[in-house]
């Protein structure tokens, strides 16, 4: 009799051995560890991001003389502006679903790392300025007084090519026929000429 019992006695606490190992694994399972998700068990600690370095770009003060540039790059802002050619004239615009005269400039010479001010009056004051029309070289800016005010500056465009002596291309957004190529020498536009700058000289 008294083997029975103690053999009864063994099993039981054999099987409440098992019992609380069973049940501490069980919580282990359950117990979000560090670093993870309670819910999905997915880890939450994440490797800091790389620090990415803005590209160097001259301010308005930079390009007040003029930035150097390869003579490829100058053909860039040229072939930049060229691909906006067609978008709708947006006031205060920069996009391709609408864009002012000096939004133009601002994205074609974004792509050489050269910032221009905002305004066509602002643009007006940078760079060197060309005395002489025959001086004129693609990648020039060219101003005009389209207002009332004959002397105020309210439209820029950008020179694209020199093919003679009148007959100098320019690309600029229109108020009414939004981003084209014309002729600086158009009756409109050369009577409303007010200057020229270079903002950028190729080397």
């Amino acid at each position: 009799m008294l083997f029975f019992q103690r053999n009864i006695k063994q099993k039981l606490i054999l099987v409440s051995c098992v019992g609380a190992t069973l049940f501490l694994a069980s919580c282990a399972a359950h117990k979000p560890t560090a670093g993870r998700s309670p819910n999905k068990g997915v880890s939450v600690t994440r490797a800091p991001e790389p620090e990415l370095e803005a590209p160097d770009v001259p301010t308005s003060a930079e390009v007040a003389d003029g930035v150097r540039i390869p003579a490829t790059e100058v053909e860039t802002v040229i072939s930049t502006a060229r691909t906006f050619l067609g978008t709708p004239y947006r006031y205060g615009g920069t996009t391709r679903s609408g864009m002012d005269c000096s939004g133009l400039l601002l994205n074609s010479f974004k792509a050489v790392n050269v910032s221009l001010p905002r305004s066509s009056a602002a643009q007006s004051k940078i760079g060197k300025e060309i005395k002489k029309m025959n001086d004129l070289e693609p990648g020039d800016l060219v101003f005009f007084a389209t207002g009332k005010s004959k002397v105020t500056v309210t439209h820029v465009g950008l020179v694209t090519d020199v093919k003679s002596k009148d007959n100098i291309k320019f690309i600029h957004s229109s108020s009414s026929l939004g981003v084209v190529e014309t002729n600086l020498y158009a009756e409109y536009y050369i009577k409303r000429f007010r200057g020229a700058r270079r903002v950028i000289k190729a080397d």
